[in-house]
């Protein structure tokens, strides 16, 4: 082991390496099933994000469930349980993403870090979109999705790596 380089999942015991396969596999249930949630009150667009976090017209006739404004206290309740949880998880994908062999170190700096900027960025363009201008919603759709798409590479990664030495010493 390189001192540079640092530990890989090759060097790492069998029963750590299972610890990883499996909470690898549970973040991405998990984290799966909030992507679901997000598109069935959002629909996964910039207008339906600002709908949720904005409201809606109460007096536009439609079949949409009317959607109410989120105050102040909702929005910290969000950030705060949100910013937290996700660091959380942003950091043990992190680790068992650093423990792999590829991509090279250049890629694995950036897709360590990216989810952590993601993540304060679109939560500043939440509170954006939701006091300053609608079209804040942009940024958190496209900040969000590159934050969810860097997750995903992230947990291909380690569950290649990781099945591929299931069966090495």
């Amino acid at each position: 082991m390189s001192v540079e380089r640092g530990p890989t999942w090759r060097q790492i015991p069998p029963l750590f390496r299972a610890l990883g396969l499996w909470a690898t596999i549970i973040q991405l249930v998990g984290y799966t099933t909030g992507l679901v949630f997000i598109h069935h009150t959002t629909g996964m667009t910039p207008p339906g994000v600002a709908e949720q976090y904005r409201g809606n017209d109460s007096t536009a006739v439609s079949d949409a469930a009317m959607k109410f404004a989120k105050s102040y206290a909702e929005m910290l309740n969000i950030t705060h349980t949100h910013l937290l949880s996700m660091a959380v998880i942003f950091i043990v994908s992190g680790l068992a993403f650093a423990l792999c062999q590829r991509p090279s170190l250049r890629w694995r700096k950036i897709l360590l870090i990216e989810p952590f900027v993601a993540l304060l960025v679109s939560f500043t363009s939440m509170w954006l979109m939701r006091y300053v201008d609608a079209r804040f919603s942009w940024l958190l759709t496209l900040s969000s999705g590159l934050m969810a798409i860097t997750f995903y590479v992230q947990s291909f990664f380690v569950l290649r790596e990781l099945s591929s030495l299931s069966g090495a010493p």
